[in-house]
């Protein structure tokens, strides 16, 4: 099941994907073209169309909603420079897909769409809804009369498998605000009503507690209802994308016979075009000596997929990686590699925390000479931060 992680980015105005090396690379590139003073202020129309820009510019991926069966909601905690951030974590599944947004529980996106997500659990679990947001520019008061300034709230959506937006349950934030003014009574009757630097934290963590409690909430009601996500088994993902927007995935495992296989998918979803292969891999060499997993699929118009999955080392830090490649062949016989950016293979969450004992993690060790969980682990507790 090929599992993509998700989040919400204020500046592009959309989801982008998790722990993303072209990802990142698009949003460093379009931190540096609007400038850092820019980048700090948050959402504008420019910021959204320059960011979009550097992601198309680095292949990565962005999508303005997410889509699919709603069958888990639940409350995850990573670790960043010795801080702690609580996650809200939503799965949407898609037949053998699966997409999870992680959205900060802080943030206003996440309790805006707990709100709905409270009466989607209630109305709508196990059935395809669709999550999205939007960008709302709004004027406020100053704090000198006359004065106003703009304001960006970050609205969340959620409708059902109709196209319907789901409503709140009313009495959230109200209900959050009450508690907010009992946290903050004994620091107002100390003489501290007027600073912020004291009131605000506190605020901020009471409406994150009670935002949690919520989510914990939806979680058992899930669980109750006997709605729970596909188990995710341990793999290797990569993926690619190439010129024209088609991607190219792959998921590898060691089934529990020792043999390597894999699910291989192209997709392209403005062309309306998703096709999904299971494979076998083969230990082979390449022309250079590298020892390398090779797959192939046959269509039925006789045309050919390929995928190989062979190791690199990094000329500056000699860290090796794997990588997969990508190739057609036509009918006809003729070959065409396939170009495109893209296509490190990463453990999945699964394998992450199967650890060594993992077959897969095995496999490729003692085949292919690389250690797949090394940067992983180190990259775990902080994988969004």
């Amino acid at each position: 099941m090929p599992v993509r992680m998700m989040q919400r980015s204020n500046l592009v105005n959309g989801f982008v994907t998790v722990n993303d090396e072209p990802t990142q690379k698009a949003l460093d590139q379009a931190k540096a073209e609007i400038g850092d003073a820019a980048w700090k202020q948050g959402h504008t129309p420019d910021t959204e169309r320059v960011a979009r820009a550097a992601l198309k510019t680095q292949g990565a991926r962005y999508e303005t909603t997410l889509s699919g069966k709603l069958t888990e909601v639940s409350m995850a905690e990573t670790k960043a420079n010795g801080e702690t951030f609580r996650k809200l974590r939503v799965t949407l599944e898609n037949g053998e897909d699966k997409t999870i947004l992680s959205a900060d529980l802080g943030s206003e996106f996440a309790q805006r769409l707990i709100a709905k997500l409270d009466r989607a659990t209630q109305e709508h679990a196990g059935q395809e809804v669709t999550i999205g947001g939007f960008a709302e520019a709004v004027e406020r008061e100053g704090s000198h009369p006359g004065e106003s300034k703009t304001f960006t709230n970050h609205v969340a959506t959620l409708k059902d498998a109709q196209g319907q937006e789901i409503p709140v349950v009313p009495g959230h934030f109200e209900r959050a605000q009450e508690r907010i003014a009992q946290a903050q009574e004994p620091l107002r009757q100390a003489g501290m009503g007027d600073n912020r630097k004291v009131l605000n934290p506190v605020a901020q963590s009471t409406r994150e507690n009670y935002f949690a409690e919520i989510v914990q909430g939806m979680t058992e009601r899930l669980k109750e209802q006997g709605i729970a996500p596909t188990q995710m088994l341990p793999r290797l993902e990569g993926h690619q994308k190439d010129e024209p927007g088609t991607w190219r995935s792959v998921g590898l495992y060691v089934d529990q016979h020792g043999k390597p296989r894999g699910v291989l998918v192209v997709e392209n979803r403005e062309q309306d075009l998703k096709e999904r292969h299971s494979i076998e891999f083969a230990e082979r060499t390449s022309k250079s000596g590298i020892p390398m997993l090779a797959a192939s699929v046959t269509r039925e118009d006789g045309s050919k997929l390929y995928v190989n999955v062979l190791p690199h080392e990094n000329r500056t830090t000699g860290e090796k990686f794997l990588s997969a490649s990508f190739g057609e062949r036509d009918p006809q016989g003729a070959f065409r590699q396939i170009e495109g950016r893209g296509g490190g293979l990463k453990p999945n969450e699964a394998m992450i925390q199967a650890g060594d004992q993992d077959r897969t993690v095995q496999l490729v060790r003692d085949k292919l000479g690389v250690e797949v969980l090394a940067k992983d682990r180190e990259q775990a507790q902080g994988i969004e931060r």
